[in-house]
């Protein structure tokens, strides 16, 4: 199976791409610009200081002239806002700041010349609206930015730059403060509240914006973390950044002296149990959805301020997760629809993809995926190829945005768990395939009490597609070889430890795969694929991965 697969991807809407431009036409008119309140002399709260998290070695990249982001370098310090401007990530990054704490933490006074300056070349370039740059999410951003370093960006400064930045701050402040933040949900909609508050805690004379943000982070909370603890995105990567969220909103709450809504003190609780739940034996996060590792240590130290002691969940049928741990062997299993572009602009077309880990090192592995950059590799990782499940003809099994995230789509998918005596079983459907082919995936995946032996059938039921193929993609530090003309393959990880792969019902083969575990991370790997026919009477494909020696 290929991972440069095309097939259904769509476009964004008409009806979205129209309402963007009334926007557009609303927002950047002389008289809305009137409308935003208008302050030269402005007055900020000092904010609390754990908000700053400073990087010295990335502010010295930046005076050097170029800016790290998501393992790539990009040049032109100079004026950043006019590099790769059809990256968004990255346009997110650069418009909203986030970058200031590192540019300040230099040591000299240099550091503080280069943030004047380019804040002054953005405010020359963007202090009219324009898209990206004033999207609630990204103003919120960089607002914050801004706010938590006003005192030192301006106290040398003269005139004319100390009131530039307060009006264009003020302006900023006035548009994020009356804005609705419409066209976003999810976790930008979250970031973008958080913006709103902050501006209405702490610049005086926006206080009505943090009393409606709060109003509303406490229902977006409760709309977002689902009742096992997920979030809407199905992203174990989103619902971690959710949680850190949440937990850095009780300490500036409890800095203002402001009761923290109950929705947010109530998530966090469900939160820590999910996050435990989509973890592997490394510390780091399952790749489902657009997810990466993540640093392990960070991830204790954010369950450890929790004080939640709560532990993984085995079934989170809420947010459509599977996950058994036996021995030292523990399998994450996705067992719901892809979420739609409206949850999830990055989710994944993969129903009933799994990822299987023993100790601290992962077997198999889905691919990944990348933050910005080439927008050909959000489309192949985000392709069904890329993970470990049934793929039919090359075709994804549900349709993807060219830009990202998955077609909403009314798809089946279901599972059951059966458990006795410490041994697992997990039988599951989906239909993704019925539309195109007229054919129903089932996998049943049962695991012993030690963790030893693993067994899976994948039938597929129907009459239609040509060819199938299961894709196993193996982590690069776990390497294959085929045996008995195809019918085996004997697997080694980096530790020493051996599995015994053999199946019934297909061929393996070995292919080139990839895999992206977190930014700027392109790890060569291998695949191992179970091939077959398909001849109007479906599939049934049974396939067993055994330990070599036993414990």
């Amino acid at each position: 199976m290929s991972l440069n697969n095309n097939n259904n991807l769509h476009g964004s809407p008409f009806w979205r791409t129209g309402l963007n431009k009334l926007r557009a036409l609303i927002y950047r008119s002389p008289l809305y610009m009137v409308t935003l309140k208008k302050k030269k002399n402005l007055e900020i709260t000092p904010l609390p200081g754990f908000l700053t998290n400073a990087d010295h070695s990335r502010g010295k990249a930046i005076l050097s002239g170029g800016f790290p982001f998501a393992g790539r370098t990009y040049k032109n310090a100079q004026v950043p806002w006019t590099t790769a401007q059809d990256d968004a990530a990255w346009q997110g990054y650069i418009h909203g700041f986030c970058w200031l704490d590192d540019l300040l933490a230099c040591e000299d006074a240099q550091g503080l010349v280069e943030a004047r300056r380019l804040i002054k070349s953005w405010i020359d370039l963007h202090g009219v609206w324009t898209p990206l740059a004033w999207r609630a999410d990204v103003m919120g951003e960089r607002l914050v930015s801004w706010m938590k370093n006003a005192a030192k960006i301006t106290a040398t400064a003269d005139e004319d730059f100390i009131s530039a930045f307060n009006t264009s701050l003020s302006l900023q402040s006035s548009h994020l403060s009356r804005s609705y933040l419409q066209g976003l949900s999810g976790y930008h909609l979250l970031r973008a509240l958080r913006g709103q508050l902050y501006v209405g805690l702490f610049v005086v004379g926006f206080i009505k914006s943090a009393d409606r943000a709060l109003r509303r982070l406490g229902d977006e909370f409760n709309a977002q973390i689902l009742a096992d603890g997920g979030h809407i995105s199905r992203n174990p990567q989103v619902l971690f950044e959710t949680l850190k969220l949440a937990l850095e909103l009780m300490d500036v709450f409890e800095k203002v002296e402001k009761d923290c809504p109950k929705a947010i003190r109530l998530s966090i609780d469900r939160m820590a149990p999910m996050v435990r739940t989509l973890r592997h034996g490394d510390g780091g996060l399952a790749l489902f959805h657009g997810a990466q590792e993540g640093d392990g240590v960070e991830i204790d130290a954010v369950l450890d301020k929790t004080e939640n002691q709560g532990k993984p969940l085995s079934d989170a049928r809420h947010s459509g997760f599977q996950r058994i741990e036996a021995g030292h062997m523990i399998l994450l299993m996705d067992v719901a629809t892809p979420p739609s572009v409206d949850q999830n602009p990055a989710g994944h077309g993969a129903p009933l993809s799994f990822e299987l880990s023993c100790g601290d090192e992962r077997l198999f592995v889905n691919c990944g995926s990348v933050l910005g950059g080439d927008q050909s590799w959000q489309s192949a990782l985000a392709a069904t190829a890329a993970h470990n499940t049934v793929v039919v003809d090359d075709k994804n099994a549900v349709r993807l945005h060219k830009d990202g995230g998955v077609v909403s789509r009314d798809i089946h998918v279901e599972s059951k768990r059966f458990e006795e005596n410490g041994e697992v079983l997990i039988d599951a459907n989906h239909d993704a395939y019925k539309e195109s082919f007229g054919l129903i995936h089932h996998r049943s995946v049962y695991l012993n009490k030690s963790g030893t032996d693993m067994r899976v059938e994948d039938k597929l039921i129907g009459t239609g597609g040509n060819q199938f193929a299961i894709s196993l993609h193996l982590h690069p530090d776990a390497h294959a070889s085929i045996v008995q003309d195809g019918q085996a393959a004997l697997i080694k990880t980096h530790s020493g430890a051996g599995w015994h792969l053999r199946a019934q019902g297909g061929k393996l083969e070995m292919r080139e795969s990839i895999y992206m575990p977190n930014p700027g991370q392109v790890r060569h790997t291998d695949q191992i694929l179970i091939q077959g026919p398909l001849r109007g009477d479906g599939a049934d494909v049974k396939w067993r991965l055994s330990r070599v020696g036993g414990v």
